[in-house]
């Protein structure tokens, strides 16, 4: 069974522990990859038409619609394309005109090919390893001073004490007293 698999449950991520030493850090990275990707239509049967980014935005979305209903929205785009046209129920006409005209503006394609989930940063659509690093990277801050305090001629004391000094991080009694409050705030409630 793939890792895939074995994480990833009708496209949500499990909530259960694994014995695995890059879980966490896959579960902290889960919604950055669903918030960077979004499918290319082929037969539409992977997609789902209100949860997935498969129009441009995810239908959900698009008409606030709760979190805690999303989960019941199931249908595939597969179930509104009839004939390679698209087919929906009077009622999503009568009610939802807007969702149809957007809709609309996606072509189906003249020949049945699998679904593919793309990664929008990069021009073929995969998600390789550098791809992901760069956009890992850009998102951490350049910090000029961390080069300055964090360098080899100075002690890493002195570079430490400099640091929780920017940081507001030195234990004087204003700080301690936070930070007594805040434990009992956890340890009482």
């Amino acid at each position: 069974m793939l890792l895939k698999d074995r994480v990833i449950r009708k496209r949500n991520i499990i909530q259960h522990h694994i014995s695995s030493s890059i879980w966490s850090s896959i579960k902290e990275e889960f919604s950055v990859i669903t918030d960077n990707t979004f499918w290319l239509l082929g037969n539409g049967e992977e997609i789902n038409f209100w949860n997935d980014n498969w129009c441009g935005s995810i239908m959900a979305d698009h008409f606030n619609v709760p979190n805690h209903l999303r989960k019941f929205l199931s249908s595939t785009v597969r179930d509104y394309i009839f004939n390679g046209q698209w087919n929906f129920p009077p009622q999503m006409h009568q009610h939802l005109n807007n969702l149809v005209c957007l809709v609309q503006k996606v072509t189906i394609p003249l020949e049945a090919s699998q679904d593919k989930l793309l990664w929008k940063h990069s021009d073929t659509g995969e998600l390789q390893l550098n791809e992901a690093y760069q956009f890992k990277l850009q998102q951490f801050q350049d910090l000029n001073w961390a080069k300055a305090i964090w360098n080899s001629d100075i002690p890493p004391s002195k570079s430490l004490l400099v640091w929780r000094l920017m940081h507001n991080k030195i234990p004087t009694d204003e700080n301690l007293k936070l930070s007594e409050s805040s434990a009992a705030f956890y340890l009482y409630g």
